[in-house]
């Protein structure tokens, strides 16, 4: 009996790492995280028994408070459906959260490694540099797979923070050589997509990656990571290619234009989105006007009367805080600063309490994905997309629950190498 029950512990880790490893490995391509709802769903099941029988054993209270907060989520979601009178699909993104605490359960009851995350960013990232390469080569005026090219920016975006921080504990030269691979991959898939957006979450990952693990000099390794960043800024300004590319040649024509109520322009559109979505908040500061309201209140705005223009069919507000406050109102924005902020601070307390000092492994990466994600949101309503709401729940999860699982050989290979670091100068 109890070599069978560990007989089904390990089918139940090879079908969680499987699940682990699909979910970077398929992001980009369409539908590709069927294959991991498939995988995760036997690794659940297969998982329960065993789960059940050692009942005992103490739950976390992380994944206490990652369910809370899923719960809440779906819950304030549900109330803005009810009262607004929409359909069952506008809890299509919001029940996702679920997937956050179901992932971090699987990921710590079956104590599967990070490197099913990590080899799946690597394919992951290579598939997005062909996807956006073959676009390119056919003509396409921003690459985007079979998506929009804000979200695979954004997919590809998660890929390297995975690929970078899930990494092996060494340093050594084909290491960094892999990880010099793996940031030109992204960074030629994100110009393709010619989101800016991201931009901001990409020099954030360089810049964690940059500022390496080493003490020894750390200081000159972020002025030239500063450098490096100003120099990357001052192309996109002035190399022709790159600044039509990104639009940025037509940026002040776009922030003239709105003064002039032109709106059918990138930055024109969203200081117009903001201004819808603030004028629907002082409506209704505790209810919001409904999760799925946001695009009749576009068509019905000063921009779209008497008008038909690329503007009135836009259904975001293109700001996490603007959409949740919009159609949510207050409560709208206390779960989404939860919905970022439980799974941050768990992310910052598995690396103080593992005193993980090195920027590797699970929890880093988990603290730098939701961070990566607040500052998109900045421009974006990421949580408006079916890929972002998904990549953010079950990349989140599956990496806290990893950090959850008791300290093997491999959390104290990055801790020993954590504290080497902090003692290399010495």
């Amino acid at each position: 009996m109890q070599g069978r029950s560990h007989r089904r512990q390990d089918v139940a880790r090879a079908f969680a790492w499987l699940s682990g490893f699909s979910v970077p490995a398929l992001l980009v391509v369409p539908k590709g995280l069927g294959a991991f709802a498939v995988l995760m769903l036997v690794a659940t099941l297969l998982a329960l028994p065993d789960a059940w029988r050692s009942r005992g054993e103490r739950t976390p209270r992380a994944l206490h408070l990652l369910l809370g907060t899923a719960l809440v989520v779906l819950a304030v979601a549900a109330l803005s459906m009810w009262g607004s009178g929409a359909d069952m699909s506008a809890l299509d993104n919001p029940s996702r959260a679920l997937l956050l605490p179901w992932c971090a359960w699987l990921a710590w009851s079956t104590r599967v490694r990070v490197t099913s995350l990590w080899y799946g960013a690597l394919a992951g990232l290579a598939l997005a540099f062909t996807i956006s390469m073959a676009q390119a080569s056919l003509g396409a005026d921003r690459a985007g797979g079979e998506a929009n090219p804000i979200v695979f920016a954004n997919a590809v975006l998660a890929l390297l923070v995975v690929g970078v921080f899930c990494r092996p504990p060494r340093n050594g030269f084909l290491m960094q050589l892999l990880l010099a691979a793996l940031v030109a991959l992204a960074v030629v898939a994100v110009i393709l997509s010619g989101s800016r957006g991201v931009l901001p979450g990409l020099g954030l990952v360089v810049l964690m990656l940059l500022a390496g693990s080493e003490a020894r000099h750390r200081g000159w390794r972020l002025g030239a990571t500063g450098v490096a960043l100003a120099l990357l800024l001052a192309a996109l300004w002035t190399v022709p290619w790159l600044s039509a590319q990104f639009r940025l040649d037509q940026l002040h024509a776009d922030v003239a234009g709105y003064t002039q109520g032109q709106v059918d322009q990138p930055i024109s559109a969203r200081l117009a989105l903001w201004s819808v979505a603030w004028d629907a908040f002082r409506e209704a500061p505790f209810t919001g006007v409904g999760i799925e309201a946001f695009a009749s209140r576009v068509d019905a705005s000063i921009y779209c009367r008497g008008a038909s223009r690329h503007f009135c069919g836009l259904e975001h507000a293109h700001n996490d805080v603007a959409q949740w406050a919009a159609t949510m109102g207050v409560p709208g924005v206390a779960v989404l600063l939860a919905f970022y902020g439980v799974p941050l601070a768990t992310a910052v307390f598995q690396v103080r309490h593992n005193r993980l000092h090195a920027p590797v492994g699970p929890s880093w990466a988990a603290g730098i994905l939701v961070a990566a994600y607040m500052v998109s949101g900045l421009t974006q309503s990421m949580f408006s997309h079916a890929l972002s709401t998904s990549a953010y729940v079950v990349l989140v999860g599956l990496l806290l629950g990893m950090g959850m699982a008791p300290r093997d050989a491999v959390g104290n290979s990055i801790r020993s190498i954590g504290q080497a670091a902090e003692n290399g100068s010495g």
